[in-house]
């Protein structure tokens, strides 16, 4: 591979605590609130010298654009992570410190690229997006971590969309962040016959697919005053987070691998099905714009009621985001299975990545990993499965959202290799596609510009 200039492509998506709750029921975490957390016991032994481990006092810094180091814990668990977190920095001599590197998000990547060239006398850890990702495996900046000693990849606090973003280079711990759902209104389903969890439904039997959807959206889409024209429309879609994941329902994807590793645009059967039936659905069901409509007046016109179904990421459920407010009721599913997927409800991988460089030696590099990996241990008394439900709860307005939609795509986090790619602007297919255009004419008049993205990493 040649090198390749780092660019900017993506941008951080951040949790919010979570404050909005209307809920069936209230399942909570078996955490012990009033645990003394202590970490006084020689839980992790050197397989070398069969004793506790010892760094001999070294610091490792996480270093991202975000973090303050001395930021207020703002819950209980916040609490105990850092004095269970302070108890193991204690006992195995060591340290750790999360914090902005002080870039700034857009100069993040090239400061990271820097220092990993010029190599530093301190122990890091960065925080990648998928501008840095492929360039620094590229240009040999990320370490390989797949003959690390005494790491337990098979752990489950590992987050696996990660670990498999760049199998041996990149990780992290904690849930994959969900992606690509279906909201839908509650109210106007039941007006116009269904039941108002009539998605769930589906969803838990396993069949909440391309077909079902599809029967819903045409029973939803109407002509209400019989003058010959559609008055009520059943989708307010954002086009590229419809169009990708349908692609991906169906077994397509936008770029795959060859034998020899190298990076091709993936234009098959399953593909190309995809996003023809993305066009006539949003030909059909899609409410189109009114005059003098903002480009994302779809968000608005689903928070008003207009329409049934609402295709976006599941942070707008989130505190701080546009469903908080909302009057009418509403529920959130997956995307559905496309005919000929793995029959499996997931969301698309875009979390950040964490790396450790490659200018270090493998001592220094085993020592960080071996640092990281005793300081994510599951805090004495958060050991729960479902523990990381009580920071959605509060964000919906029914339980189905998380104890059944979130799990699956939350189980299901699909690495997929086109958001890593610099300069590989797959967006305007979904813009064209679902504007009306035939598929195979849109990715005909982008062929060029796609493959020459793809050459750039290929060579």
């Amino acid at each position: 591979m040649k090198k390749i200039t780092l660019i900017l492509v993506a941008a951080m998506c951040i949790l919010a605590a979570p404050t909005f709750a209307k809920a069936k029921s209230s399942k909570k975490a078996k955490a012990s609130k009033n645990k003394t957390v202590v970490a006084g016991e020689k839980f992790f032994k050197d397989p070398k010298t069969k004793k506790a481990y010892d760094f001999g006092g070294l610091t490792v810094y996480i270093n991202d654009w975000w973090s303050n180091p001395n930021a207020a814990p703002s819950s209980k668990f916040e609490e105990d992570q850092r004095a269970f977190r302070k108890s193991l920095e204690d006992t195995y001599n060591f340290k750790v410190i999360q914090k902005d590197l002080g870039a700034g998000w857009s100069d993040h990547p090239s400061e990271v690229a820097n220092y990993c060239i010029t190599g530093g006398d301190d122990a890091r850890i960065f925080v990648i997006d998928s501008r840095s990702a492929l360039s620094g495996v590229a240009n040999n900046l990320w370490a390989d971590l797949s003959k690390v000693p005494d790491i337990n990849w098979k752990d489950k606090k590992w987050n696996k969309a990660v670990c498999s973003v760049l199998p041996g280079y990149t990780f992290s711990v904690g849930k994959p962040e969900p992606r690509q759902v279906i909201f839908f209104n509650k109210r106007v389903l039941q007006e116009n016959g269904f039941d108002p969890d009539e998605p769930y439904n589906l969803q838990r039997k396993g069949k909440w697919t391309w077909e079902t959807f599809e029967s819903m959206c045409q029973a939803l889409t109407k002509d209400t005053d019989n003058d010959g024209i559609i008055d009520q429309y059943a989708l307010s879609g954002f086009n590229t987070e419809f169009t990708l994941p349908a692609i991906y329902s169906n077994g397509g994807q936008l770029t795959g691998r060859d034998k020899n590793g190298n990076i091709y645009l993936d234009t098959s059967d399953k593909t190309m099905e995809a996003l023809n039936w993305v066009k006539e659905i949003f030909l059909k069901y899609n409410k189109p714009a009114e005059e003098g409509a903002n480009w994302d007046y779809f968000k608005s016109d689903f928070l008003n009621g207009k329409t049934a179904f609402y295709s976006d990421q599941e942070y707008n459920a989130q505190a701080n985001g546009i469903l908080a407010t909302m009057k009418d009721d509403w529920g959130m599913v997956c995307f559905p299975l496309g005919p000929n997927g793995d029959k499996k409800y997931f969301s698309m991988n875009q979390d950040n990545m964490f790396v450790i460089p490659a200018c270090y030696s493998k001592d220094k590099i085993n020592k960080i990993m071996k640092i990281y990996d005793i300081w994510t241990t599951t805090v004495p008394g958060y050991e729960d499965a479902d523990a990381w439900k009580e920071g959605y709860y509060g964000c919906f307005r029914d339980t189905y959202a998380v104890d059944e939609t979130m799990q699956y795509i939350i189980d299901n986090s699909k690495s997929w290799d086109a958001w890593l790619i610099p300069n590989f602007n797959w967006q305007p297919i979904a813009w064209n596609v679902c504007g009306g255009m035939d598929p195979a004419e849109v990715i005909e008049s982008m062929r060029n510009e796609l493959q020459a993205a793809l050459d750039d990493i290929n060579e």
